[in-house]
């Protein structure tokens, strides 16, 4: 059976909780990010150079192009009019949208979005695509800076690109440029210019790039802390393991397999010396920690399937009422959402930290007993967790096992990088990376 976890989630949802989730990362990216996209949006619409579906993707590479900067954490340098060494965000956001989104055919244009056109324009290992998104998206980057960041008019930003026709600019790209006409600041354009929006509303997303749109953020948030890299797999496989076990019907199972997709993805607003903190977490601490199934529900705002949010948002609430975030009671909670949150705590228990290993087999069932024991946990469940426990953990192990080789491809394939001194050392190094031998597993 073919698991459809985002049935009920269509276009305008899924941008407005990709749009949320990115502001709690840095709202400095998101408010750029939106800026670049639709600054490409405002230079390619009427060209007919794309199809509409092509140029909807291309908007949401340029949603994505600092991407890299979530994991390099060099915000402030990265967003200047001129930086030094651009390339650290570049690379990782490159890998990262070529390994886990469904925008792999155009991470290379991310990869190039501040390399000047006077290199581009010999390198003949690049398409002209390539080298035309990259410096679509590199001179709708400086446009928003120039405006945005500098509170330049468009009138003072435009000379700039037209001196820097034919070295650091493509002279077409710039010819695309020169026609744009800003009268207000580009976050006024942006938020008005309702053509935009129904634009990338209109052309359907299939169930598949849907999901894997919300897949990708999971790894944004998974992939802030090495210790969290599997946590969201591993707890939707066991979900699924322990729906099957109950004999869920396939609407109930997709339901669990979305609500776990999506229980964490506050936990992007979380600072990471708490999701890495050694040992136990300070009452202050915890306080922050707990917090994010709240941003859990702003960053769906509304656009989740009632039963769905329901299961994603009570996964840390207890059948005696000492969970949260509301203190929910057994006759409160169904049996979908007593089952994540179930899952959550057996992946919690087999994750590693920094000042433990995973628990053994027999401990975790151990701690579930007792939970089970003490009216927190549903009895039922916990059963059948226990008994059928060593069959659920390899099979969730199969399902994590190439997202960790992928994670450590992509760890040292950036590591090997840093060192290379030339820019084209440093292209030809990235343009010859291989594909990561294991698809991922998702139930």
């Amino acid at each position: 059976m073919q698991m459809q976890y985002t049935k009920n989630i269509n276009n305008k949802s899924v941008l407005g909780i990709i749009r949320r989730f990115c502001n709690y990362i840095d709202p400095r990216l998101t408010e750029h990010g939106s800026h670049v996209a639709y600054i490409v949006f405002c230079m390619l619409r009427g060209t007919g150079q794309y199809s509409g579906q092509e140029l909807r993707d291309i908007c949401f590479a340029a949603q994505l192009h600092d991407v890299g900067a979530y994991k390099t954490e060099e915000i402030s340098r990265m967003i200047q009019f001129e930086t030094s060494d651009v390339w650290d965000h570049s690379f990782y956001g490159y890998l990262f949208i070529r390994y886990f989104s469904p925008l792999k055919e155009l991470a290379p244009a991310v990869l190039l979005h501040h390399i000047t056109w006077k290199f581009l324009e010999n390198e003949k290992e690049l398409c002209p695509k390539l080298k035309d998104l990259s410096q679509l998206i590199h001179i709708a980057d400086r446009i928003d800076v120039s405006m945005s960041l500098e509170n330049r008019s468009w009138e003072q930003t435009l000379p700039s690109f037209m001196e820097g026709k034919r070295t650091i600019f493509a002279p077409h790209i710039v010819d695309l440029a020169a026609k744009l006409d800003f009268h207000g600041s580009i976050e006024e354009e942006w938020r008005k210019d309702s053509e935009y929006f129904d634009f990338l509303t209109r052309i359907p997303l299939s169930g598949e790039e849907i999901t894997n749109y919300l897949k990708m953020l999971v790894f944004i948030i998974d992939f802030r802390s090495h210790y969290t890299v599997t946590h969201t797999i591993a707890t939707t496989s066991i979900s699924y393991e322990l729906g099957k076990l109950l004999s869920l019907g396939e609407d109930r199972l997709n339901q669990v397999l979305c609500g776990a997709l999506l229980h964490d993805l506050g936990k992007i607003a979380i600072p990471v010396d708490i999701l890495e903190s050694p040992g136990k977490l300070s009452d202050q601490a915890m306080t922050v920690m707990r917090t994010h199934v709240n941003l859990t529900e702003e960053i769906f705002g509304g656009s989740i399937d009632e039963t769905i949010a329901r299961i994603a948002l009570r996964h840390h609430e207890k059948l005696n009422g000492s969970g949260y975030p509301g203190g929910l009671t057994a006759g409160d909670l169904t049996t979908e959402e007593r089952l994540v949150a179930i899952a959550d705590i057996i992946s919690a228990l087999t994750g590693t930290r920094s000042y433990k290993d995973s628990f053994p087999t027999e401990r975790i069932r151990s701690i579930l007993t007792r939970m089970k024991t003490d009216g927190l946990l549903d009895p039922s469940i916990v059963g059948l967790a226990v008994e059928n426990l060593e069959e659920i953990l390899e099979t969730t192990a199969v399902r994590c096992q190439p997202i960790l080789s992928i994670y450590d491809k992509l760890k040292t394939e950036y590591e090997a990088l840093l060192p290379l001194q030339s820019l084209s050392d440093k292209l030809h190094f990235a343009l010859a990376l291989k594909e990561p031998d294991h698809a991922l597993l998702w139930p």
